[in-house]
């Protein structure tokens, strides 16, 4: 992989902030992109609310660069490189600043991480994919200080004392949680913090403290939301074949691949076969949304940037599409119904994409099935605190999925042969 694919991959991403600033500037009154961003920032955040409700599309979008933009100069900082993970830290970002996310509320869950590699003497720089996706329970910063009902003097430093806690916490849990699902749950940050959140939940209850989750999103925008995540992933495709105009020959040599923790198609394969992947998954991700007539707001267009994050890391087309089918399958032939929670499962159902990668066609329809039924009682046990709920259910249901497919089922490294539709062992051994 050359300096200059990875550099001209950088300028893309900055190049597509810088046009989303404009688009502010030039069609938005400055005044109120403002206010709305000062409504952002004071809201609660807790799952979910969606920004755009809150303060508006244009101050979204500031929330969106001015989030991305803090991340993206720590990243410079530490001086990481751009590979696969932080590409899908990046985008997942993106895509929970439309809800939940801001400038402030990851900041004291930052600062706990930093004090963790204080403590145990080690490498902020080898901490750093847990920095950036510990900003998943940041609601529980702003729920502290603007929602609990406590004064501001309160308020305030127990908010930053809670943040700092769970930052510092997080490093540590989440080496033991990517043990429990053995690598099947991308969402692996996710789950640790869904385990947390459930703890912070309780403690509060104990104390009279109720948490109400929001169900707060605006759906006015749905062609613009959808006309810009379509160009957007197009832009990653026109990006990839300005590398290298015979990618398409070697795109699908990632479809060999799982997808398990820890898979980057970015080093492995190329930042160009990267961004064609991510750009065909956006599509997809579109065509599959206007199939089942999903109206896109603020979280649906986090799971879309999420989608596109992990396609350079673990998701393509051939993994992703069984556990979403298996999804709408569960909506449609269950009680379940269509609302914004399950509309948020069937996207991010695809954090257990590795488990179709790994086991077949017919298991992935079958865990994207379970995976919608688990997703409410996640949110349940965890409060509305932890941003990637669908991180938290996907990991128990690889946790107990996985173990009893390895026992019967051959997985892809185990057999040149591989079928895809039921990988059937000839014996148990």
């Amino acid at each position: 992989m050359t300096t200059n694919k990875k550099r001209t991959t950088t300028i893309a991403i900055l190049t597509i902030y810088l046009v989303l600033f404009i688009f502010i500037l030039i069609f938005y009154p400055l005044a109120d992109t403002l206010e709305g961003y000062k409504r952002i920032l004071l809201s609660p955040s807790i799952l979910i609310t969606d920004y755009i409700a809150v303060g508006g599309l244009s101050a979204t979008v500031l929330n969106v660069i001015t989030t991305t933009a803090l991340n993206i100069l720590i990243i410079k900082l530490l001086k990481v490189e751009l590979n696969g993970s932080v590409f899908a830290c990046l985008l997942t970002i993106a895509g929970f600043a439309f809800f939940g996310k801001n400038l402030y509320n990851a900041l004291p869950i930052y600062l706990g991480v930093y004090l963790y590699t204080l403590a145990s003497k080690t490498s902020l720089k080898d901490q750093v994919i847990v920095l950036l996706l510990s900003s998943g329970m940041s609601p529980v910063t702003s729920y502290i200080m603007l929602g609990a009902g406590f004064p501001l003097e309160i308020g305030i430093p127990l908010s930053i004392l809670v943040g700092v806690l769970i930052g510092f916490l997080l490093p540590t849990f989440n080496v033991f949680s990517l043990k429990f699902h053995q690598g099947y749950n991308l969402y692996n940050t996710g789950f640790s913090m869904g385990v947390l959140s459930m703890i912070v939940t309780g403690v509060m209850a104990s104390f009279g403290l109720i948490v109400t989750r929001n169900n707060l999103v605006d759906n006015n925008y749905h062609i613009t939301l959808l006309i810009s995540t379509a160009i957007l992933s197009l832009v990653f495709i026109v990006l990839a074949f300005a590398e290298d105009k015979t990618v398409l020959r070697r795109y699908f040599k990632i479809f060999k691949k799982s997808g398990k923790l820890f898979t980057d198609f970015y080093n492995e394969f190329g930042p160009d076969v990267a961004m064609l992947n991510v750009g065909i998954m956006g599509l997809i991700t579109l065509i599959v949304i206007q199939s089942v007539g999903i109206t896109i707001n603020g979280p649906v267009v986090g799971a879309i940037l999420t989608i596109l994050g992990f396609s350079a890391f673990g998701k393509h087309p051939l993994n992703a599409l069984p556990v979403i089918i298996g999804a709408i399958l569960a909506i449609e032939f269950t009680p379940i119904e269509w609302s914004n929670g399950s509309i948020l499962a069937v996207l991010f159902v695809t954090g257990v994409a590795p488990i179709a990668g790994q086991f077949g066609l017919v298991v992935g329809i079958i865990i994207g099935f379970v995976h919608v039924m688990i997703t409410p009682l996640a949110l349940a046990f965890q409060g509305g605190f932890d941003l990637y709920n669908n991180g938290f259910a996907a990991g128990f249901v690889a946790a107990v999925f996985a173990p009893v497919l390895s026992t019967f089922l051959n997985k892809r490294d185990e057999s040149d042969k591989w079928n895809y539709i039921l990988p059937l062992k000839k014996k148990i051994e």
